[in-house]
Order: C-alpha cells, then sequence, then structure tokens
C-alpha cells in the first residue's frame, strides 16, 4: 500500500471512531435522561402548572401586559408582567418560567368562570412540585 494512501485511510478510520463514539455517547446521555425521567414518573412525581395570557383588561401599555397564573389544588395565584414600550410581554413571562424551571407543555383557552365572551388563548407551563 502507498504510504498516502495507508495515512489517508488511517486517518479516516480515526475520525470514523471518534465520530461513532460521539454517537454512541450522544445516545446514552439521551437513554440515561430518559431513565431518570421514568424514574421519577415511577416514584409518583408530582407536578404544578401554571399558564401564560394577556391581560384582559383594557388599557394596557403599548408593551403589553400578561398573566401568570399559577394553579395549587383549587386555588389560583395570579401575577402580572408587565413590558415596556420597548419590550414583548410574552417573551418577558416565558422567560422568566423557564429561568424557574418550568417546561411548556401545550396551548389552548383559560376559561377561569362566568363566560364574557371567548376564552383567552393561553400556554401551559409545569414543573416537578418541590
Amino acid at each position: 500500500m502507498r504510504p498516502k494512501l495507508f495515512a489517508s485511510s488511517l486517518a479516516l478510520a480515526v475520525v470514523a471512531g471518534f465520530a461513532g463514539h460521539s454517537f454512541v455517547e450522544c445516545l446514552r446521555a439521551g437513554a440515561v435522561a430518559e431513565a431518570h425521567a421514568g424514574a421519577r414518573r415511577a416514584a409518583g412525581e408530582r407536578w404544578e402548572y401554571c399558564a401564560v395570557t394577556r391581560a384582559q383588561f383594557q388599557g394596557s401599555p403599548r408593551g403589553g401586559q400578561y398573566w401568570i397564573t399559577y394553579f395549587r389544588g383549587t386555588n389560583v395565584r395570579v401575577e402580572t408582567v408587565e413590558a415596556g414600550v420597548t419590550e414583548n410581554g410574552l417573551a418577558k413571562a416565558v422567560s422568566r418560567l423557564g429561568e424557574e424551571g418550568w417546561e411548556m407543555v401545550g396551548e389552548g383557552t383559560l376559561d377561569m368562570g362566568p363566560a364574557r365572551g371567548t376564552p383567552p388563548p393561553a400556554l401551559y407551563f409545569k414543573r416537578p412540585r418541590e
């Protein structure tokens, strides 16, 4: 075998070996994470939930106000997230929840009582209860 061909083949084999090892490690990391998630579910992990909606009143500032509605049993707590003129209120609320460990799980409407029209659209989040 010619030396250049041998060196190229050897380099290709080494690169393929590293790539294969990296791929296997990625698969293994995903399997470990899924195993941990499965163990949490099997252990009866409980969740807490919240929803983000646009504030439902007239006169909201230009940047917007959003409500984060936290659900705990039959109790509901609402916090207002205010955004300035140059900010995006939804992005601010979602970023805040992400920093607090919440994960988005879906979207729908939030019906909070006697209907006065169409319930507002909402983004729903969950996180493990502490």
